[in-house]
Order: C-alpha cells, then structure tokens, then sequence
C-alpha cells in the first residue's frame, strides 16, 4: 500500500493505493504555483478512482473537481451523508460556489444517489465519521474524517475539523478506538490554530504528524504539533515528529512488514 500526501499549498489532495491497485483520493486541490493537479497525475497512471472522498466541502479541497470529473473515471463518491446539495447552496449563498463546489454538488445530486460501491480494498479498512447538521453548521466541523488501516499504517485524515468537533468525536467510543491505534496523523485544517484539539493526545500519540499547507503566513499556522508526536528518523540521522509539505514536498508512505517508512525532501 502506498499513500500519496501531495503538495497542494493551502489546499488537501491525498491518493491512497490501496493493497489491491484501488484508488482511493481524498481530496481533489491542486497546486497554483506548480500547475500541478489530480487529474494529470491519475491520468498518467491509467488509474481509475474507485472512491472519491470530499473532505471538506470547500473550494480548497476540490479545486481539480471539474477537470477529474471530466477526464477521469470516478467509481464512487463520498461526503458528509448528512449534507445535502442545498445545505451546501445555502452555506455558500454569502460568498458563492467555486466551480469545484459547484461540481460537488451536480455530481451529488445527478450521478452518485444509489449505494455506494463495494471493494475490500485488498483488506485494508477504511472507517469514516461526520457530525450531523443538528450539532454543527459550518463546513469545516462537518467534515468527513476517514481512517485507513493496513499493516503498519494506520493514518486519519480529518479534513478542516475543527476543535469543538473534535471534542465531541471525543465521546463517541468507536471513534476513538480508531484513533487510539493511529500512527500517522494528518493534521487538521492545515495544522492552524482553529483544528488544533490538544485533548485528542490524551487518546492518540502518532510518531509523526503531517502538515498540508503552504508558507506561514499568520500566526494560526503556528500551532506545534511536536510534543504530541514521538518521533521518526530522518535521512541526516535527526528525528522528525512533524512533516510538512511546504518543507518537504510531497510525501510518501509505504507499508513495510507491520511497519511504514515515508519519503520526499527529509
């Protein structure tokens, strides 16, 4: 298995190869600098996605929707089951859709209504978890937390949740046995200050925590994850206990005999 954590800036875009050679992307952005997107990366690869899973219902995390979409085979869709198309309406009527919102929502509404595909992965396990709209109303609370399981990886991606959502996760006794095992943990709404949940340590210590994001630019961005993490090797023999794509690009994570090692710019 290989996981694919991809340097999109301020932005989410994470493949998943799954043991049996299934894709499973969770996020679509794509890099404004670079001009690198999802869709060329799949395409060149003669991959097909088996499962696409939105994150998070902002512009950000889907920015190469309309392009995948178009040029790319797309199994099955996945996103908070609670929210609907005109939920999403309405909560970008202020500020509007992008075009990769906009897609989301025709893709919800007009292709992907039956149940969802079914695939073993090869064995490994996938969970998700997502708040209903009765106890949150903002996108970045309502995200769609997945976990992924094989071997020696065992890796959530939580999208743009936020502290208050993580506390409530909190008590939710399955929610937590999957986050007691993890060991790779993926950092909440770009590692800034609004998804920093200091309490999910008292049930997780990862070895390394990972950062999505783009240069610092505010101060919310400067949230230390280290204390949390116990640590990984890195090629000049120090240890790391936070990796970030704006410091060492795109990351890649490869199950190793119940173990992982992980490789880009370190």
């Amino acid at each position: 298995m290989l996981v694919h954590v991809f340097d999109v800036e301020h932005g989410s875009c994470n493949a998943v190869v799954a043991p049996s050679g299934e894709l499973l992307l969770i996020g679509c952005g794509h890099n404004a600098t670079t001009g690198w997107r999802p869709t060329v990366w799949i395409h060149q690869r003669g991959l097909e996605v088996t499962n696409l899973t939105i994150d998070n219902l902002d512009e950000d995390h889907v920015s190469d929707l309309p392009n995948l979409y178009q040029r790319c085979v797309i199994r099955s869709l996945s996103t908070n089951w609670y929210v609907t198309p005109n939920w999403i309406r309405r909560a970008k009527a202020e500020q509007g859709m992008g075009p990769g919102i906009a897609t989301a929502v025709s893709m919800m509404e007009n292709v992907y209504t039956g149940a969802p595909y079914q695939t073993n992965w090869g064995g490994m396990h996938v969970a998700r978890f997502c708040h209903p709209l009765t106890q949150f109303d903002d996108v970045n609370s309502l995200s769609l937390v997945t976990f992924i399981h094989y071997g020696g990886v065992r890796m959530v991606f939580p999208g743009d949740l936020t502290r208050r959502a993580w506390k409530l996760f909190l008590t939710d006794g399955s929610f937590c046995q999957w986050l007691a095992t993890t060991n790779i943990f993926l950092a909440s709404h770009h590692g800034r200050e609004d998804g920093y949940c200091p309490e999910v340590f008292n049930v997780c210590t990862p070895e390394v925590v990972i950062i999505s994001d783009a240069g610092i630019q505010y101060a919310t961005q400067e949230v230390d994850y280290g204390p949390h993490a116990t640590g990984i090797p890195s090629q000049d023999g120090t240890t790391r206990s936070v990796l970030t794509t704006r410091n060492d690009g795109k990351l890649t994570i490869q199950e190793r005999n119940g173990n992982f090692q992980i490789t880009g710019s370190l």
